[in-house]
């Protein structure tokens, strides 16, 4: 089969947009965090361009249709090495199996390595550095590499030169009945954050707060991050917040306030109308999960981040 590859630009209409929209919403409906896109919105997406950041879309073509598409990135942020991302890849269910997969992904990858001599690394499905497709228009939940069903992108991924370096587990809670269970002389508060760290740059377009444990005398004692996942309460039919983990400074550990932040946390999102709550945790991080599984969490899938090395001279 012959297939044609397009490079996107910005200077492209909106309707040049419109057929890779149709072929995710077509394809990608039942993946976790689906969010549905439109041209308009890709366009809106791709258009603006960020210091640090440089993006690509290319689309595979067969005749007249369009038979899949892959979007990379390549940042440069503070304090972060220099890195790319294979942000999302897909390929319309009738082309399967036919090499258009494994042709954009080759195409992409030439892009970023061809075009940034100084990356040192490549990530794919969402690990860090995610860019514009992942923070923008997928669902405001994480996507920590490849989910354990995508068994065909994974093996994929590997022929490339990708190796996984760390898996996830995916754990969710029924925050309904949860315990409020506050420390006498502690206050919480609700913020919205501000534009000040890694979470708020990957998640721009979507709104999260800060859950802030506090004592009588406002001192921080715990935070955790949270925001409704829009797209996959859509998708399911439940009400689905996610969680981006609890953080206690070092010398206030072991004190109990991360398990009273989050109880709170979960009885907070409950009032929201919250009926599920997902966290993705390192399976590496072993107080975390006792935490977790104590709160009420249970794992539902797995994902492994991969990631491709570049070695350079």
């Amino acid at each position: 089969m012959d297939i044609a590859l397009r490079r996107w630009n910005p200077g492209y209409p909106v309707e040049a947009l419109d057929g890779v929209a149709s072929l995710w919403n077509r394809n990608a409906c039942a993946r976790h965090s689906f969010y549905p896109w439109s041209g308009a919105m890709l366009q809106g997406v791709f258009a603006p361009a960020s210091a640090g950041t440089a993006h690509r879309l290319v689309t595979a073509h067969a005749g007249g249709d369009i038979a899949g598409f892959v979007h990379v990135t390549a940042m440069n942020e503070p304090c972060y090495p220099a890195a790319g991302s294979v942000e999302a890849l897909l390929v319309d269910a009738g082309f399967r199996g036919r090499g258009v997969g494994k042709a954009l992904l080759a195409e992409g990858l030439r892009y970023l390595e061809k075009t940034f001599p100084d990356l040192e690394f490549i990530d794919a499905m969402g690990a860090w550095p995610c860019g514009y497709l992942y923070t923008v228009l997928a669902d405001g939940s994480e996507r920590s590499g490849v989910f354990a069903d995508e068994s065909g992108l994974g093996a994929l991924l590997l022929r490339f030169g990708f190796r996984p370096i760390r898996k996830s587990v995916v754990m969710q809670a029924d925050p309904r009945g949860a315990a409020a269970d506050q420390l006498p002389g502690t206050c919480v508060l609700i913020e919205k954050r501000g534009c000040d760290t890694w979470l708020d740059r990957v998640f721009r377009a979507r709104p999260l707060w800060d859950h802030n444990l506090r004592d009588r005398y406002g001192n921080f004692l715990s935070r955790a991050v949270f925001g409704r996942m829009a797209g996959e309460s859509l998708r399911t039919g439940v009400g689905m917040f996610s969680l981006f983990g609890v953080n206690t400074p070092s010398h206030l550990r072991r004190k109990g306030y991360a398990a009273r932040n989050l109880s709170l946390l979960l009885a907070h999102v409950a009032g929201l109308g919250g009926e599920r709550v997902e966290v993705h945790v390192y399976v590496d991080n072993l107080p975390a999960l006792a935490l977790y599984r104590r709160l009420g969490f249970v794992a539902v899938s797995e994902t492994t981040m991969m990631r491709k090395p570049l070695a350079r001279p």
